[in-house]
């Protein structure tokens, strides 16, 4: 590294009690050079930084439980860097990684660190990198296209007379968990419910969805209630759910008996505290509606499902694109300065599939 070069990072500094304090999440701050010292030590150049909803869960303590991040901590989440110095054999210079890897600059490592793995050799050619882009590694490459590919193929096991509903249906996760039910298991139907026109417009005319529910629109559980029934009057056998909020709401109302209801997130909810019930969106009467009409409530955490990546997820997904059966959509920040704001743009709705920051 040049003396030019500066590192810096993001440190967790408050916890967001609203909305409004997400984008004062974070500082900023200036942080040493990594310097290698030690045999198997390498150096990585971020290129490209993941935020997701869960992150919610180590900046405050939310309803999705688990360890909370001290305040001052650097953040960690999904990273594509390349390798620009090395003393180790496994991942030489300009090899291209991916890891649960803190929001630095220039990060040092030496080949431990969680979820580690190559992405991309210096000597690789033609590659399904090369077609569709580094970033892809932490989206349609990553963990939340696998979060949709185990969700909808294992989990829900959406078989080809299913009627499927997925929430938050534009997001990374939404955007593969449709594709998925409808063009690889041949779902009888896929609705998806999403903020705006533009989005559903995107889900139908693009993705192959048969029909997408503007929730800003159709914004009450009634409202939703008659929409879906005019959409699929045979009625609805399973739900994708990323949301909860009035549109699960709706779901538990007319899904069918024997139906299955697949949380994969909530993000309606990720910015409550459990430490406030009032504002915990629990809603009891779920587990008698549950009781009558047999529904299976069945939640994940795609971390269950990591370890079959190399014998389906990486043999299937890059055929997938390949092909053309599988389409997907990035949305860039540039920046590493704008981390917070690209995570705030979860909660707003600003995008159409993934969210990457671009360093």
């Amino acid at each position: 590294m040049t003396s030019e070069q500066k590192n810096e990072e993001f440190v967790l500094s408050i916890r967001p009690s609203t909305q409004n304090d997400v984008k004062s999440t974070w500082t900023l701050q200036e942080c040493p050079k990594p310097t290698i010292t030690k045999e198997n030590e390498f150096i990585i150049q971020t290129l490209y930084v993941s935020v997701d909803p869960y992150l919610s869960s180590g900046i405050k303590k939310s309803a999705l439980g688990g360890a909370v991040n001290p305040i001052g901590s650097v953040q960690v989440s999904g990273l594509v860097g390349r390798v620009i110095e090395s003393r180790n054999s496994t991942y030489p210079v300009d090899t291209i990684v991916l890891g649960r890897l803190p929001w630095r600059r220039y990060i040092l490592a030496n080949g431990t660190e969680l979820r580690l793995r190559i992405v991309q050799k210096a000597t690789d050619k033609d590659t399904i990198y090369d077609k569709v882009g580094l970033s892809t590694a932490v989206g349609v490459l990553g963990m939340p296209s696998q979060t949709a590919y185990y969700g909808i193929l294992s989990v829900a096991n959406t078989q080809s007379t299913d009627v499927l509903v997925v929430s938050g249906a534009a997001g990374a996760v939404g955007t593969i968990a449709g594709q998925l039910a409808k063009k690889v298991r041949g779902a009888k139907k896929v609705i998806g419910i999403a903020g705006g026109q533009k989005k559903c417009d995107y889900l139908v005319n693009e993705l192959g969805f048969d029909a997408a529910i503007d929730y800003k629109e159709y914004n009450t559980k009634e409202k939703i209630i008659d929409r879906l029934n005019q959409l699929a009057p045979e009625g609805i056998t399973q739900y994708f759910d990323n949301t909860g909020g009035f549109v699960t709401e709706a779901i538990f109302d007319i899904i069918q008996r024997h139906g299955k209801i697949i949380i994969c997130g909530q993000i309606s909810t990720y910015n409550n505290s459990e430490e406030d019930p009032a504002k915990a969106n629990v809603h009891p009467n779920y587990l008698a509606k549950t009781v009558y009409r047999g529904l299976s409530i069945l939640g994940f955490v795609v971390s269950d499902f990591m370890h079959r990546n190399d014998e389906e997820f990486f043999k299937d997904m890059p055929n997938w694109l390949n092909q053309g059966t599988i389409k997907f959509n990035e949305t860039f920040v540039d920046g590493f300065e704008n981390l917070p704001r690209a995570y705030e743009m979860l909660f707003t709705g600003e995008n159409i599939g993934k969210i990457v920051v671009k360093v």
